[in-house]
């Protein structure tokens, strides 16, 4: 999995390659996440990535009005595949994981 960028002003904005995706709100299963947190400049948002089972999670940090986002791309093809959005620091956060099927089931290296 290669980071390509992460943030865009206040808001994050994180492009990554062929693995994501996140764990369910009712999920027992703790994930230990490969990648992050990584945080936009201002620490208002933070994204994470755990390659086996394709998980995406992205947190809104700050109360501050903004949303966190997180755009998820195909590395080899360079499409884009799907964004995740959380807009409130509640203390949860939005999650995508494979076991969604389509756009969230990321295509594997050949």
């Amino acid at each position: 999995m290669r980071i390509r960028k992460v943030v865009q002003g206040g808001v994050s904005a994180l492009t990554m390659a062929a693995f994501a995706v996140a764990m369910p709100s009712g999920s027992a299963k703790a994930i230990d996440w490969d990648h992050g947190p990584l945080y936009d400049g201002g620490r208002a948002a933070a994204a994470y990535f755990e390659e086996n089972g394709d998980h995406v999670k992205v947190c809104d940090t700050k109360t501050d009005g903004k949303k966190a986002w997180v755009n998820v791309y195909d590395h080899m093809t360079g499409k884009f595949l799907y964004g995740l959005t959380d807009t409130t620091n509640d203390g949860k956060c939005s999650y995508r994981h494979a076991s969604d099927g389509g756009v969230y089931n990321l295509p594997e290296k050949p």
